[in-house]
């Protein structure tokens, strides 16, 4: 487009500026601008007016605004993957390193090893290093702020998950997930009683944090095109024996378990469904006796942990002495579909 451009405006060697173009468009930030400055001072050399130098001018104001802003983001996406610090970094340590040439091909040969980071595994710190996406998945960062003790943080994030997603999907796909990793370190012995408990009141001040936001899909969010949302109960929908609240929401083994659990409970009372949390302690065999079951019309046994079905196998069995025709469900698939 260049060559062709300056040929029709009559500036000398258009093919040598349009090559010329081509080739600095790999350097960073100034090749753009390289590339224009040599065929306008030559325009100003050869032309005794302003008309030369002025359209060559908007030539290439024209061409690097529709290829830079449509063409490329159309056909090679809206980021190279490169963040613009490994962009600079790159440029200066190739140019030290064999001078212009390096400075032309920064770029390529920094992407290079980006996309070998991407696809080879002992090598991907390179991706981490040089590339523009979040060194952690949503879920690491949520198990991490919270391990920090950092729930106003973790609430913040999860904020703007809420602009285009619903309070389930945020559950389901990054809180749960998130915990699930604290299980798995709890397994391998790397979480103590007290981080857990920590964990826990973390998890809790972020669901207090989230208590404002109803669990629908946010308007507009191209997540709700189409979709149907949850209803939400009035008292008046609802059987009388289920005006209280009458699902109970059992944390399975610990103190993790128990942070699911208020998950689910909030969710349910924002469809208008009561629920309460009974902690893992509360349905041991010793202290079973004393657990109010009143108005319980449906038990939700909540775990973290994947494996055997032994402990819920006897956690159902222990309720069912106290819970007797009431249905008892084991946390399914996905975990947060109310």
């Amino acid at each position: 487009m260049v060559g062709s451009g300056l040929w029709f405006i009559g500036v000398p060697n258009p093919g040598l500026w349009g090559i010329l173009g081509m080739l600095l468009r790999f350097i960073p930030y100034i090749g753009p601008i390289i590339a224009a400055a040599l065929p306008i001072i030559v325009a100003l050399a050869v032309d005794p007016g302003w008309s030369m130098p002025l359209w060559t001018t908007g030539l290439f104001v024209v061409v690097e605004l529709t290829t830079g802003q449509v063409i490329e983001p159309w056909l090679y996406g809206h980021s190279t993957g490169l963040s613009g610090i490994a962009v600079v970094v790159a440029a200066a340590f190739w140019t030290l390193l064999w001078g212009p040439i390096g400075l032309l091909l920064s770029t390529p040969l920094t992407m290079c090893l980006v996309v070998r980071g991407r696809h080879v595994e002992h090598l991907q710190f390179l991706e981490v290093l040089l590339g523009d996406q979040p060194a952690l998945a949503p879920e690491e960062s949520f198990y991490q702020r919270i391990l920090a003790d950092d729930p106003d943080e973790a609430s913040h994030l999860a904020e703007e998950f809420l602009k285009e997603n619903s309070l389930s999907d945020y559950y389901d796909q990054i809180a749960i997930r998130g915990l699930a990793l604290a299980q798995l370190d709890v397994n391998r012995g790397m979480l103590d009683h007290d981080q857990r408990v920590r964990i826990k009141e973390a998890v809790d001040a972020v669901i207090d944090n989230l208590s404002d936001h109803d669990d629908l899909l946010p308007a507009g969010s191209s997540a709700s095109d189409g979709a149907v949302p949850t209803p939400v109960f009035s008292v008046e929908e609802l059987a009388p024996s289920w005006h209280g609240p009458p699902v109970l929401c059992v944390a399975g083994r610990g103190s993790l378990d128990e942070a699911s659990a208020a998950m689910l409970a909030q969710l349910l009372q924002k469809h208008g469904i009561g629920a309460r949390v009974a902690p893992s302690t509360s349905v041991s065999p010793p202290n079973l006796f004393a657990l109010d079951a009143t108005g319980v019309q449906m038990a939700y046994l909540c775990y973290l942990e994947p494996g055997s079905f032994t402990n819920p196998h006897y956690l159902v069995r222990r309720l069912r002495r106290k819970l007797r025709w009431t249905p008892i469900v084991r946390q399914p698939e996905p975990l947060f579909k109310v």
